[in-house]
């Protein structure tokens, strides 16, 4: 479970951080905007433990570059059709829709999440 804990927490810590550095917002807008991103950052966090081979339960060994791409494949989707329509929704105040996009958005990383975390890692 550390496997999982630890790469999760480092990305958050690493979001947050740069969010409150380089945001110039309110501290609610940066939350937000960190809250926003999440999702993105977990499934990113996600592939760092795909790519981390040791943690990986023997059955999914020979799978390892399959996972990957998989992993990958779905943080880009998540950060480009869906992290980015969502921030333009709400900077243009479309919270309904934005938030739906969120929704969606945190959706597919705890399916990302759960599949690694119940059948991949060990």
């Amino acid at each position: 479970m550390s496997s999982v804990l630890l790469p999760a927490l480092l990305v958050l810590l690493s979001a947050a951080l740069r969010s409150f550095i380089i945001n110039k917002n309110s501290t609610l807008s940066i939350i937000g905007d960190i809250g926003l991103g999440l999702p993105v950052d977990l499934t990113f966090a996600a592939l760092s433990i795909i790519i981390y081979s040791n943690a990986l339960s023997t059955e999914w060994v020979n799978y390892h570059p399959e996972l990957i791409v998989s992993v990958l494949v779905a943080a880009i989707f998540q950060l480009g059709a869906i992290y980015r329509p969502c921030k333009e929704y709400r900077d243009e105040g479309e919270n309904g829709k934005s938030a739906g996009l969120w929704l969606i958005n945190i959706i597919t990383t705890f399916a990302v999440f759960s599949f690694i975390a119940l059948e991949v890692v060990k």
